[in-house]
């Protein structure tokens, strides 16, 4: 990955990435912040979720594939976004 496309998905600079190296080699660790470890998949929001099943086209799911795959999210993420954006011009 270039250094524009961490930046961007990351928000981290090239600087930031030089200091964090150094650390590492060094291993010293003093500038470095863990935080709490859990186990599992990241919430993505506070209620339950539930399946949603459909059938669609092969073709259709090939260029929602290709599209989420550009925006680098998951083929799920990228049809939560398409519903969210809808039920939001919807209303």
């Amino acid at each position: 990955m270039k250094n524009d496309e961490l930046h961007k998905k990351f928000g981290v600079t090239d600087a930031q990435l030089d200091e964090r190296a150094a650390e590492y080699e060094s291993e010293s660790w003093e500038g470095m912040e863990f935080g709490r470890i859990v186990q599992g998949r990241p919430k993505i929001c506070d209620e339950e979720l539930k399946p949603l099943t459909i059938k669609v086209p092969a073709s259709r799911i090939a260029a929602i594939q290709e599209s989420a795959a550009r925006r680098g999210v998951s083929r799920s993420e990228f049809v939560r976004q398409a519903i969210d954006n809808e039920l939001a011009t919807a209303s």
